[in-house]
């Protein structure tokens, strides 16, 4: 199970965009960048289409943060993968019932990713540093209550995220103690998932657990 340090990973890696957009702006807009690239100079350059370099800048930070997604979304997941894959790690598991997780759960992470940037001007430094210190809280809020399925990294990770429920044990102990069941979010690699499976599974954190495929069937 991950401790506290692949979540930390995990969001601050999440928010590279925003941070490297308000980096850029910031640099951009109060003259510290190299005199070549600066402001007067690109307008120059450019014969006034300031939009050009502003748009290639946007394109660039956002190929660099979907290579940084896959880079350390991969690292992350290596070894708990290969031990779930394998079967040396986890238990046995069914899945009783799944469902995509709703576009609403990511409602807040977009929310706090886009209205920073489209908000406020990052040619003052106090914008800048409140801006800073808000993604710092929300990252700390996220780690603190084990909030992970949400984060944007699992979608270029291979892996597909959905509820639902699993259990370790029989239909008949099912029926005697309904406690038995858990309800969690779970990563699966491939298709979506089939009920008459058995799946390896282990915690990642909280109640999302990475799951494979068993070559063992269930009654």
């Amino acid at each position: 199970m991950w401790s506290k340090k692949e979540p930390i990973i995990l969001w601050t890696t999440a928010y590279a965009p925003l941070l490297m957009l308000m980096l850029g702006g910031f640099l951009y807009r109060n003259d510290l960048l190299p005199q070549a690239i600066r402001e007067e100079r690109l307008s120059q350059m450019l014969g006034g289409r300031l939009w050009i370099a502003e748009s290639g800048f946007l394109l660039a930070v956002l190929g660099g943060s979907l290579l940084l997604y896959r880079l350390v979304i991969v690292w992350l997941l290596r070894d708990i993968g290969k031990k779930v894959h394998s079967g040396s790690g986890g238990q046995n598991y069914a899945v009783r019932r799944f469902e995509k997780l709703p576009a609403s759960d990511y409602t807040f992470f977009l929310m706090t990713l886009l209205l920073p940037r489209l908000a406020l001007d990052y040619s003052s430094i106090t914008n800048f540093a409140v801006s800073l210190l808000m993604i710092v809280f929300i990252i700390a809020v996220f780690v603190k209550t084990d909030t992970i399925a949400t984060c944007p990294l699992f979608f270029v990770s291979g892996y597909r995220v959905f509820k639902g429920t699993i259990s370790a044990h029989s239909r008949e102990e099912e029926a005697e103690d309904r406690e038995l069941r858990r309800e969690v979010v779970l990563l699966v690699r491939g298709k979506d998932l089939d009920l008459g499976e058995k799946y390896r599974g282990e915690a990642l954190k909280g109640n999302v657990y990475m799951i494979s495929r068993s070559r063992t069937k269930i009654g």
